[in-house]
């Protein structure tokens, strides 16, 4: 099991022992917080500005002040990462909301980089629906009980993951965003009634540049049997194919040309990134 030694507390490194969250605090029984999981490769924290700024609208929809501003909590990150010694992990940032008359407390820790088989790349992971919404879709809050459901019954089903919809139309994954090819069209749930993954939105780019014709737009169950492809994405996952829903093969039940295409653009695209920011640390 891979255990911090630190974990940065305010930029305060404690062990994880001291890290603690007392049972009054608004987040145990409110889910009063916001967090990130960001992709830590070779030292270098993956799009870690577009993440630190999520987490910013995040808090601002649940009225949550920041105990220090992005740069700072960017420090106690790359600090973190640092202390521990961990250049390959998946690095957690939590914020938890203030008790009365406290402030807010950023919490940064590594954890072990997730890993995924690689048959779910070559031929496509499977995945099943379950029917639930996130509260504050737009908000990647604490509050994450319905996707932990989902995530619970696609393990039930021998499944990878679950994907929720409401009323009719599906719109994310328990812990991914969800594309789908329909008419040579690549879609995707629009901005409000998701969470906007910061994966998402790199796909979405380099879809557009690629000369990809694109539309964020409610994704109805019934259109299922139309659509010719269809992949999720993550900061952990990239981009991923799916090529069955509840057991049902979508498209020829292959891994399409665009998703293999937008596989190969976002890969490209994290090694220019994760290259130039090892090149600026030695360079520094």
């Amino acid at each position: 099991m891979f255990l911090p030694v630190y974990i940065s507390r305010n930029g305060m490194l404690v062990p994880p022992a001291q890290a603690s969250v007392a049972i009054t605090n608004p987040a145990i029984y409110g889910a009063y917080g916001v967090y990130e999981s960001m992709q830590v490769h070779g030292g270098a924290i993956f799009a870690v500005k577009d993440h630190l700024r999520r987490l910013e609208r995040s808090a601002q929809l649940l009225d949550l002040p920041l105990p220090a501003d992005l740069p700072t909590i960017e420090t106690w990150c790359r600090k973190i990462i640092t202390a521990n010694g961990a250049p390959e992990c998946t690095l957690r940032l939590t914020i938890i909301g203030p008790e009365e008359g406290d402030a807010s407390t950023a919490y940064v820790w590594p954890q072990a980089p997730t890993v995924f088989p690689r048959s779910y790349y070559a031929e496509g992971a499977p995945v099943v629906t379950f029917e639930g919404k996130r509260f504050m879709p737009e908000a990647k809050s604490l509050n994450t009980l319905v996707s932990f459901m989902a995530r619970r019954s696609a393990r039930a089903q021998g499944a990878h993951e679950g994907l929720l919809y409401h009323d009719g139309c599906l719109t994310e994954g328990s812990t991914s965003n969800l594309f789908a090819v329909h008419d040579g069209v690549l879609i995707t749930p629009p901005g409000y009634q998701v969470l906007a993954g910061v994966t998402r939105d790199l796909v979405l780019g380099l879809a557009e540049r690629a000369g990809m014709q694109t539309a964020e737009t409610p994704l109805a169950l019934t259109a299922l049997p139309q659509w010719r492809e269809c992949f999720i994405t993550s900061t952990s996952r990239h981009v991923m194919p799916v090529t069955t829903i509840d057991r049902q093969p979508v498209g020829d039940g292959r891994v399409g040309p665009v998703t293999r295409r937008l596989m190969k653009l976002f890969e490209e695209r994290f090694a220019r990134e994760m290259n130039g920011a090892r090149l600026m640390a030695d360079s520094g």
